[in-house]
């Protein structure tokens, strides 16, 4: 399961706080994905304390379907509607009035929180994410062209270090971090994993177990970041606690597949 399944699966739940245990699994895995259903269950709770004013709507309608007993039709004629607005008092529509507005006012704020708690970055152009994405695929072709499985492995590697060192460029303040992070794990999570499977037995040992140790490293190194970036920019400290985590797995599934 992706992140972005999980946080729409999580927008048309009930209750995002009960997450179940398919969703559950991605979220003790995926950091950030774990900080975003925090939010969106603080904003189901903070909903049910927005003020409703009160309304006699619900009474007024029940009234009128149940209609007069003395056995006029439900519905009154044009007439008998304009005369009934005449007749209402300038407070009981000024109040009427109030009621609207107070639950258009809701209706908005609603929409707004939603569409903040969605999987979207309302700063970001659409068009640059795109052409970073299409040129961060053309690396990883220009890895998976290599003849071998050794070889691919060995330029896989090498674009995993690199991705991690310009995520550390981007460190503070860069927009494009978090789509350098999920990178990163499609990266060393399925693609790596991939051509592992295809190297020749005979290879695996060396380089499976240079690889493991590359990721140790690079494990080490995010989560020294994430720990640094945690007060002073909580987004840029999730990403690395996501390639951190991506790093750990990808060492583990590794040597397990080298002792297999």
């Amino acid at each position: 399961m992706n992140c972005t399944v999980l946080q729409r699966r999580l927008l048309s739940s009930d209750r995002p706080d009960r997450p179940d245990a398919e969703l559950q699994s991605h979220l003790v895995e995926c950091p950030m994905c774990l900080a975003w259903q925090r939010r969106l269950a603080r904003l189901e709770r903070d909903i049910r304390l927005l003020p409703v004013p009160p309304s006699d709507a619900k009474e007024q309608l029940l009234n009128r379907i149940r209609g007069p007993r003395s056995g006029r039709p439900l519905v009154a004629d044009p007439a008998t509607l304009r005369l009934t607005a005449l007749a209402t008092g300038p407070k009981e529509r000024g109040q009427r009035k109030l009621a609207v507005a107070f639950a258009l006012a809701a209706s908005l704020l609603i929409f707004a929180l939603a569409w903040w708690s969605w999987p979207h970055d309302p700063r970001a152009n659409p068009r640059p994410v795109r052409q970073q994405q299409a040129r961060l695929d053309e690396r990883l072709a220009l890895s998976l062209r290599q003849t071998t499985p050794k070889e691919r492995m060995f330029h896989l590697s090498k674009l995993a270090e690199e991705i991690h060192g310009e995520a550390r460029d981007m460190a503070r303040n860069d927009e494009r971090l978090p789509q350098w992070a999920q990178f990163y794990v499609r990266l060393v999570g399925e693609t790596m994993i991939e051509q592992a499977r295809q190297l020749p037995a005979q290879d695996r040992p060396a380089i499976l177990d240079s690889v493991a140790a590359r990721l140790r490293e690079t494990e080490s190194q995010a989560s020294r970041y994430a720990a640094q970036l945690k007060e002073v920019s909580p987004r840029s400290a999730e990403s690395f606690a996501l390639i951190a985590l991506a790093s750990r797995n990808g060492e583990r599934d590794l040597r397990a597949m080298k002792n297999g």
